[in-house]
C-alpha cells in the first residue's frame, strides 16, 4: 500500500474514537510508520489529507443510479459505511469540506441524469442546473442535520435518513421542478416580451 493510501486509512480508522480536530501529524504518522516528513510531503496539513480523501471516495453505486431515488439511496449506501468519517469531519473544521463533498457530488450527478436526452424533466439547460443546485442543497443540509448527532448508529442513520429520503422523493423533488419549470416559462415570456418591445410590435 502507498504512503498516501496508508495515511488516507489510519485517518480514517482515527477518527472512529478521536474527533478530528484531537489527530495530529506525529500520532497519524506513528500509526502509519511513516515520517513527519513524508506527510508534508504529500500534504499541508490534516485537513488537507480530509481534502484529498473527499476527492477519491467511491460512489459507484450513486453514479450508476438512474433516477432520484437511486442517487440518493446510492449516497446514503456510501454515508452509512463511511458514518464515523463523515460525522467526524462535518463536526470539526472541516465542515465546509464535507458540505461541499455533499453538494458538489449531488449536484453533478442530478444534473447530468436530467440532461440527458428523452429523460425528464425536459428543461433548458440553465433550469436543470438551478433545480440540481436546490435538491444538493437540500439534500446536504439534511444530511448535515444528522452528522450533527455524534453518537448515532449506522442504523439509527439509515432509519432516519430513508425515511427523509422519501419525503425529498415524493414532496420535494417534484416542489422544485415546478419551481424550475415555472422560472423558466417566466424567462422565456419577458425574453419575449422585450423583443417584442425592441422591434417595436
Amino acid at each position: 500500500m502507498i504512503t498516501e493510501a496508508k495515511l488516507k486509512y489510519a485517518l480514517k480508522d482515527m477518527m472512529k474514537t478521536l474527533p478530528l480536530g484531537e489527530i495530529n501529524v506525529t500520532e497519524l504518522c506513528k500509526r502509519c510508520g511513516c515520517h513527519r516528513q513524508t506527510f508534508y510531503y504529500h500534504y499541508q496539513d490534516i485537513y488537507d489529507l480530509v481534502a484529498a480523501i473527499f476527492l477519491n471516495e467511491d460512489l459507484s453505486k450513486m453514479e450508476a443510479a438512474t433516477d432520484v431515488k437511486g442517487v440518493l439511496k446510492g449516497f446514503l449506501a456510501y454515508a452509512q459505511s463511511n458514518l464515523p468519517f463523515l460525522i467526524a469531519t462535518y463536526n470539526s473544521a472541516a465542515r465546509d469540506l464535507t458540505e461541499d463533498f455533499i453538494f458538489g457530488k449531488i449536484n453533478a450527478k442530478m444534473f447530468s441524469l436530467w440532461s440527458e436526452r428523452g429523460t425528464e424533466p425536459k428543461l433548458g439547460k440553465e433550469a436543470i442546473r438551478r433545480a440540481s443546485r436546490r435538491l444538493a442543497r437540500l439534500v446536504s443540509d439534511e444530511f448535515g442535520n444528522c452528522f450533527r448527532t455524534q453518537n448515532l448508529t449506522p442504523e439509527g442513520f439509515g432509519k432516519k435518513m430513508r425515511s427523509t429520503i422519501k419525503l425529498i422523493e415524493e414532496c420535494m423533488v417534484p416542489a422544485i421542478l415546478t419551481m424550475s419549470k415555472k422560472e423558466e416559462r417566466d424567462a422565456g415570456g419577458k425574453t419575449f416580451t422585450s423583443k417584442k418591445k425592441e422591434s417595436g410590435l
